[in-house]
C-alpha cells in the first residue's frame, strides 16, 4: 500500500504553492507524478519521482502510467482537478480546485486554444469520474456548486502552506513604513478582474487619491500591457512583479498595509487565507466564497469600479464627495445664475 500524487499538469499559482506543500511532506512510501517544472529539490531523496514534460503526448503517458501502477489498496491524490483517464481500482481522491470544470461559464475572454482545453478538461472531469472516487474541494460553496451542477458529492477539507494557524487578535496594526498600501496576490485569468481594479484605481486618481498598489501579473499576458496603459493615462502608482516564487509572495505581503481581492470567481481563494494569516485587513467582493474563508474588513461590488473604489476610500479614512440635494428656490436661482453668465 502507498500513496501516489499525481500531479502531472500543476506548475503555477495556488496549485503550486499548494503541491510544494504536500512533496515537502511526502515520505519513502510514495510516488510523485508531477510536471518537469515543479522543482523536487527539497522532496525527501527516498520518494520515488516522475517528471512529465508539458506535452499532450507526455500527459497521455502519465495516464498510462498512473494506471500500470496504482493497485487496489493504494491511494492516489489527484491534484490537478481531474480524475484518472483510465478506471483505477486504487482509491481515488480528486482534489478539484478549477471552478471553469462545471457549470455554466463564460469562456468568451479566452483564447481558442485555452477554451479548446477548458472544454476537454470539462469533458474528462465529467465522464472520467467513478462512483468510488472522492472529489475534494476547499470551500463549501464549491461543494453546493458542484453537487447542484453535477450531482457530484464531495468533501471539504481545505489546507494552506502555512498551516491553519490564527493571528492574534491585536495584530491589526500595519506600521507606516510598509511600502504598498494594498497588494493583490493573482494571476491574470479573465475571471480575476484586473481591468475593473484598473478602472477602479483610475477613480480614485481623478479623486487625487492614488494608493500604492503591488500585482503579480505575468508580464507576457495582455493583463500586464493593460497595467504599464492604465499607469501612463492616469498616472496610477502600480508596481507588478510578475510571477513570484511562494517566498517572495510572503515578502511582499510583508511589506502590504492590505490584500484587495476582486476575483470574482474561486474554489478557495487561496490568499484570502494567508492575508487573514498575517493580520492584514482585505477588501474582497460580497461573494460566498470570500465568506467561506475570511471575514473581509471592507466589501464591494466586484462588477462595479465606483463600488471598488468606494471600499478603498472607506479604508482609508477618506471621505467620499455625496451629492447633496438643495430646495427648489436655489434650484431656480442657481439655473437663472447660468443662464445669465
Amino acid at each position: 500500500m502507498g500513496l501516489i500524487i499525481h500531479a502531472p499538469n500543476v506548475h503555477q499559482g495556488g496549485g503550486r504553492t499548494l503541491l510544494n506543500a504536500l512533496l515537502a511532506c511526502a515520505d519513502q512510501s510514495t510516488c510523485c507524478v508531477v510536471d518537469e517544472r515543479m522543482p523536487t529539490n527539497k522532496i525527501d531523496p527516498g520518494v520515488v519521482i516522475c517528471s512529465i514534460k508539458p506535452t499532450l503526448i507526455d500527459r497521455f503517458k502519465a495516464e498510462v502510467l498512473l494506471a500500470k501502477n496504482a493497485k487496489f489498496g493504494d491511494t492516489v491524490l489527484c491534484f490537478g482537478n481531474l480524475p484518472p483517464l483510465i478506471k483505477s481500482p486504487a482509491s481515488v481522491k480528486v482534489f478539484l480546485q478549477n471552478r471553469y470544470l462545471f457549470g455554466k461559464q463564460d469562456f468568451s475572454s479566452f483564447s481558442i486554444p485555452t477554451r479548446l482545453r477548458l472544454q476537454l478538461e470539462r469533458w474528462w472531469f465529467r465522464t472520467r469520474m467513478q462512483v468510488h472516487y472522492t472529489i475534494i474541494v476547499q470551500s463549501f460553496t464549491m461543494q453546493r456548486e458542484l453537487k447542484k451542477s453535477l450531482g457530484f458529492d464531495s468533501i471539504v477539507l481545505p489546507f494552506s502552506a502555512a498551516g491553519t494557524d490564527q493571528p492574534d487578535s491585536g495584530n491589526h496594526n500595519i506600521p507606516e513604513t510598509k511600502e504598498f498600501d494594498f497588494v493583490y496576490v493573482s494571476s491574470a485569468e479573465p475571471h480575476k478582474n484586473h481591468a475593473a481594479l484598473l478602472d477602479a484605481w483610475a477613480v480614485l486618481a481623478d479623486q487625487d487619491v492614488r494608493p500604492n498598489l503591488a500585482l503579480t501579473v505575468s508580464e507576457s499576458s495582455p493583463v500586464a500591457q493593460l497595467i504599464e496603459r492604465s499607469k501612463n493615462t492616469h498616472g496610477l502608482k502600480i508596481t507588478n512583479f510578475g510571477t513570484l516564487q511562494h517566498g517572495d509572495v510572503q515578502s511582499l505581503y510583508v511589506n502590504s498595509k492590505a490584500l484587495i481581492f476582486p476575483s470574482k470567481l474561486e474554489s478557495f481563494g487561496l490568499p484570502l487565507l494567508e492575508a487573514q494569516q498575517l493580520g492584514m485587513p482585505i477588501l474582497a467582493p460580497e461573494l460566498d466564497y470570500v465568506r467561506d474563508v475570511v471575514e473581509p474588513s471592507e466589501t464591494f461590488n466586484a462588477d462595479s469600479p465606483i463600488s471598488i473604489a468606494r471600499a478603498v476610500m472607506r479604508h482609508m479614512n477618506i471621505e467620499n464627495a455625496k451629492s447633496k440635494p438643495i430646495c427648489a428656490a436655489e434650484f431656480l436661482a442657481r439655473i437663472q445664475e447660468t443662464g445669465q453668465a
